[in-house]
């Protein structure tokens, strides 16, 4: 690939973010074509080029990381140690996809944002049914337009409507996880569509000029109910990855399997946690419970590094001599 070719892999490796700024262009480009060649079908074209232009990066990418890590492995190395830059690329795609949608819808006018972000609206129109001309009365993120009827009712509790929000974002955690187990980094079509669709809102919150909602939920996908929905499709899909590159290389009946089915499965525990943490943190924010709401937002940082802190120091990998 071309823009991989010119920044460097191993500068991609060693610093995540040079990810952020390729997906910027990726997507810029991937928008432009898709309206160009197929107008009636953008909105979905769109998302699927920025996938074929993301998918052999990140294949390459993960192949190289998944060799280094294999002599990591050996040594003492910890969890985050061996899949830090790995997180941290799934992050930065999912941010660069958000910022470009929401720049590109802001500034093309009004009469293009029909054809090039037709799925995005729509697709949060029929799950909400709020929606005036086209466009969504209650702006908010997909697990919010999937709980409105049952988190804002005057019989709906906390209970009810983490349930439900859980059940839906469940959901797409296990189709996360197959697509990434199935085809390596399948997933990337999931975190890119979820990603358009919440940049195209946050790109009409600008145009609404609405600051207090556009913060507010800048705010969320900071230290709310964001970034544990977040990372939970991450681990998801980093975990699906990571088995598929073992049974891909054949290295099931290798010395490093069990670590690596450790970590697969504590990558999965972790997915889960996240998704349900989410589930819960967005049900307590819908129930106007506005102080738990961010209380629980800054806990999920700490409880994810304890818990990843406690498996490296529990973890036990197998040493190989040198010796014969």
């Amino acid at each position: 690939m071309v823009l991989e070719s010119i920044i460097g892999e191993k500068n991609i490796r060693k610093h995540p973010i040079f990810i952020f700024f390729l997906t910027i262009l990726i997507c810029a480009g991937s928008i432009f074509f898709a309206d160009l060649l197929f107008p009636k079908h953008a909105s979905v074209l769109s998302v699927a080029f920025i996938t074929i232009g993301i998918v052999p990066l990140v294949f390459n990418v993960l192949s190289k990381e998944e060799a280094e890590e294999s002599i990591c492995r050996r040594s003492s190395c910890t969890f985050f140690a061996r899949h830090f830059n790995l997180i941290m690329l799934y992050v930065w795609i999912f941010v660069g996809v958000i910022f470009t949608f929401a720049l590109y819808y802001a500034i093309v006018p009004d009469n293009a944002k029909v054809s090039l972000f037709e799925e995005q609206v729509g697709s949060f129109c029929r799950i909400s049914g709020a929606c005036s001309n086209g466009v969504p009365i209650s702006i908010t993120g997909k697990a919010s337009a999937f709980g409105l009827d049952a988190c804002k009712s005057a019989t709906s509790d906390v209970v009810s409507c983490t349930l439900f929000i859980f059940e839906n974002n469940a959901g797409v955690l296990i189709f996360t996880v197959a697509l990434s187990l199935l085809y390596g980094v399948g997933a990337i079509f999931i975190i890119v569509w979820n990603a358009s669709i919440l940049g195209v809102f946050f790109g009409e919150t600008l145009l609404a000029g609405d600051l207090v909602k556009w913060l507010s939920m800048f705010q969320s996908m900071l230290i709310g109910h964001g970034p544990p929905e977040l990372m939970g499709y991450v681990f998801g899909a980093l975990a699906g990855a990571i088995l598929s590159a073992m049974v891909a290389k054949g290295q099931l009946l290798t010395h490093d399997a069990q670590i690596i089915i450790k970590d697969v499965i504590f990558l999965f525990v972790l997915a889960l946690f996240s998704v349900a943490y989410g589930a819960v943190t967005e049900a307590v924010g819908m129930m106007k419970l506005t102080d738990l709401y961010f209380v629980m937002g800054f806990l999920y940082l700490l409880v994810i590094i304890v818990a990843v802190f406690l498996y490296s120091n529990t973890r036990s990998a197998p040493k190989f001599s040198l010796q014969s």
